[in-house]
């Protein structure tokens, strides 16, 4: 029998040892001193504790082989916020969350149970049912309306957030007691899933902001490129662009300038380049030249410019030289 390598010995025993049950100690849920722990596995433990409306629960674990993990459930809808901490988790739609990320979903008796892969995991599902589900999304009317676009059971995933770590750090500093738990739970609900929506809300603008980054640096370069063409316009910009009219305009909004504004300012600063490097040409033939309709509508946009007339900046320059 060939001698094994002595990294993958070390691997197979560091693999094969089974986690310690000091695993619980690490997990955020284990504050909660009524909280049901148990192990599924030998690799994967798991705290639960129910109070009310809300139901939280927490896994973890260096699982040897592909795991099922069936989340609780009531007889009615829960609303989920899951915090993907290590690891990867599987819905039956083949939605596959990443680790370090925090994402919500809803489930029902038939549809709970999540594939974690062979991997170290830890998850945290804050879960609310009820009048208390109704509050929240009455609350945070914009987590309603994305549910009721949504096409499936699940919202986009966004990164863990220095904001919710410190919140379960908080956590494990609360006293827990027979009157004060339900506030703090409520308080933590609160929190978390409002931190989700308010992030939630930004990720979306940001990709929503982006192709219209794009077209506006695209517009530019366009511009930049062709603002000599006697036609160029809106128009011929959006048709090189392959966009809308409509669109172009959009990623222009906020910008210092409009489509138009910043095909003249090109064209003004390309005419003082004339006026002061070939002082044979006149003022109207650099008006004709540039597309200005006569000599005094150029002098007009030139002084808005350089808070000078052409004539008047050739002459400085005439000075200047001298």
């Amino acid at each position: 029998m060939p001698q094994k390598n002595i990294f993958n010995l070390w691997k197979e025993t560091i693999s094969a040892k089974h986690i310690s049950k000091d695993t619980f100690k690490s997990m955020h849920l284990v504050v909660l001193h009524q909280a049901i722990q148990q192990k599924q596995t030998e690799q994967l433990f798991l705290i639960q504790f129910e109070i009310q409306d809300f139901v939280l629960y927490e896994s973890k674990g260096y699982l040897q082989s592909i795991t099922n993990l069936s989340l609780p459930t009531k007889d009615m809808e829960i609303l989920w916020l899951g915090f993907q901490f290590h690891g990867k988790s599987t819905f039956s739609s083949g939605k596959v969350t990443e680790p370090d990320t925090l994402f919500s979903f809803t489930s029902t008796t038939d549809n709970h149970c999540l594939t974690l892969a062979a991997e170290k995991h830890w998850a945290l599902f804050l879960g609310i049912s009820g009048a208390s589900k109704q509050q929240i999304l009455t609350e945070l009317p914009w987590l309603r309306a994305q549910y009721e676009q949504q096409q499936n059971n699940i919202l986009k995933a966004i990164p863990l957030s220095y904001s919710d770590r410190q919140t379960f750090e908080t956590l494990s500093k609360v006293v827990f007691g027979p009157f004060s738990t339900i506030h703090h739970i409520g308080q933590l609900m609160l929190k978390t899933y409002t931190n989700y929506t308010q992030q939630l809300v930004r990720r979306i603008e940001q990709e929503k902001e982006e192709p219209q980054i794009r077209l506006y640096h695209q517009a530019i370069a366009f511009i930049r490129e062709n603002y000599m063409d006697q036609t160029l316009s809106r128009e011929k910009i959006a048709d090189a662009l392959h966009c809308s009219i409509r669109s172009l305009n959009r990623a222009f909004e906020g910008r210092p300038s409009s489509v138009n504004a910043t095909i003249l300012s090109l064209r003004l600063y390309k005419s003082r380049e004339l006026l002061r490097e070939q002082p044979e040409l006149s003022v109207e033939q650099i008006a004709l030249t540039l597309y200005f309709p006569d000599a005094k509508h150029f002098a007009v946009q030139y002084k808005k410019y350089f808070h000078k007339t052409p004539r008047e900046d050739r002459k400085t320059i005439a000075l200047q030289k001298k």
